[in-house]
């Protein structure tokens, strides 16, 4: 898995992406290409890191989503996370 850390952009026209949320957009943007969520792999909660920054500047919970994503005729496993900062790409499976 290569680690990333780049926002993503939900497209409009996918699932609410205010508040916590219980899927992933059906869709998003990254690095100016439009990906499309197929199947939803799995989904995990972490804790941020409280230990490095105590109070409310602690890293915050992030929902993560391992989805399988359409791009044209190719697949892939993206894993996004959605914090209180919005959303961003973790990681892609190779």
């Amino acid at each position: 898995m290569r680690r990333i850390g780049d926002p993503v952009e939900p497209l409009s026209g996918s699932r609410p992406t205010s508040g916590r949320q219980e899927q992933p957009p059906l869709a998003f943007r990254w690095q100016g290409r439009r990906y499309v969520v197929g199947s939803v792999l799995a989904h995990w909660v972490e804790t941020g890191a409280w230990w490095r920054t105590p109070g409310p500047l602690a890293d915050p919970e992030c929902q993560m989503w391992r989805v399988e994503v359409c791009r044209g005729r190719s697949t892939g496993v993206f894993d996004l996370c959605q914090d209180t900062t919005g959303w961003s790409l973790r990681g892609v499976h190779d």
